[in-house]
């Protein structure tokens, strides 16, 4: 049985309001709807403008029951996992109770997981750093690259180049 809210909306209204609980921008939401490709982006600001109480009363109407089953499923997922914890423990598998708890941190966001990323481009490096991560290169790839020799050049004008004319 449909609420009170949803009936007194269109079915393209209420389309509308439950693309825009689902996370839609508001022209593709009117899009969905079945509003015009023309007027959807003019639509779509309409039906969440003040003067529609009715479809913004519904968005947050859905809004807050999808916030709500989130919300259940992570309370129970966090009990399941508490309770595989403790049937780990009491029958000695601390490994799996310890797995279990840090799977609970995760879950409830106890747990923030950080990556660093260095480049080091060649532009930013001084030529004796090229060197060394050249040399590093060729040990670490046990010979694969090339064992060549830098050539320093001087140019008639007095300017360095590696051997790149």
């Amino acid at each position: 049985m449909a609420n009170k809210k949803q009936e007194d909306l269109t079915s393209r209204q209420e389309i509308f309001a439950q693309n825009i609980a689902l996370g839609m921008t508001k022209t593709k939401a009117a899009l969905k709807a079945g509003y015009s490709p023309k007027t959807a982006s003019n639509t779509a600001s309409s039906l969440t403008s003040d003067k529609n109480h009715k479809v913004q009363e519904r968005i947050t109407f859905l809004q807050k029951g999808a916030a709500n089953r989130v919300m259940l499923s992570l309370s129970a997922h966090l009990l399941d996992l508490m309770e595989i914890r403790d049937k780990a423990l009491s029958k000695g598998s601390f490994s799996a109770a310890v797995a279990a708890e840090v799977a609970r941190g995760k879950a409830a966001g106890l747990y923030v997981n950080k990556s660093e990323l260095t480049i080091n481009k060649i532009e930013s490096m001084s030529k004796e750093e090229i060197i060394e991560r050249l040399n590093n290169l060729y040990k670490e790839s046990k010979g694969a690259l090339p064992d060549t020799k830098i050539i320093d050049l001087k140019l008639k004008n007095g300017t360095e180049t590696n051997g790149a004319a």
